[in-house]
């Protein structure tokens, strides 16, 4: 499955076991469209978390990959700087990527609202590089420095629009969204139970 390259290894989780034991094994594609500001990506990406659905075991007993797509929604405005601090770790951090986002959504919904707590974009930036360097041990001043641009765009608005585009192109607007193998599965939600969830996902990787 294609992706930018920067995001290779942050964003796809692989069946390591199956691909170490046969490297030509068939693999198919499940995608989380998510935005962190939504109370209801908190929700499918939780319980799926705890429920081990990103982990080897389960990826390489279902032949599984999982991709994170990154869908920051307009009408939260607090979720762009979300997805940009996530998008500095998975830049320079990557395999912290998956653990930090679960508690970025946690934190998106319990400590921050619209009006960044009564900061101003840069104080909310600050406040967001702190939060990436205590819960991933990543550098202050690089993710700080990620998302004031100060290089220009050379990295922040380009890995954005990426994501946007892609969700776009797709037809993936609404949070969350569950795909498998380029189909939108529009029964899979977040409210779904897992074993209806991992029937889904059998039926529809068979």
């Amino acid at each position: 499955m294609s992706i930018k390259a920067a995001f290779a290894k942050s964003h796809i989780l692989k069946p390591k076991s199956l691909i170490k034991s046969n490297v030509e094994a068939p693999i198919n594609t499940l995608e989380l469209y998510l935005d962190y500001a939504c109370p209801f990506c908190l929700k499918i990406f939780s319980r799926w978390y705890e429920a081990g659905f990103f982990k080897d075991e389960f990826l390489s007993e279902n032949s599984l990959q999982i991709r994170f797509n990154n869908v920051p929604q307009p009408w939260h405005i607090r979720s762009i700087p979300l997805h940009n601090v996530s998008l500095a770790v998975a830049r320079y951090q990557p395999d912290s990527f998956w653990d930090y986002s679960l508690q970025l959504f946690k934190d998106a919904k319990e400590t921050w609202n619209d009006n960044f707590n009564g900061q101003t974009p840069e104080q909310f930036n600050e406040t967001l590089a702190k939060h990436a360097h205590e819960h991933t041990g990543i550098d202050y001043d690089v993710v700080l420095n990620y998302l004031n641009d100060k290089d220009e765009g050379k990295f922040r608005m380009p890995d954005l629009k990426y994501f946007v585009r892609y969700h776009r192109t797709v037809g993936a607007h609404v949070t969350p969204t569950v795909a498998i193998n380029g189909i939108i599965i529009s029964n899979i939600e977040s409210s779904t139970d897992l074993e209806t969830v991992v029937k889904i996902i059998k039926q529809h990787t068979s």
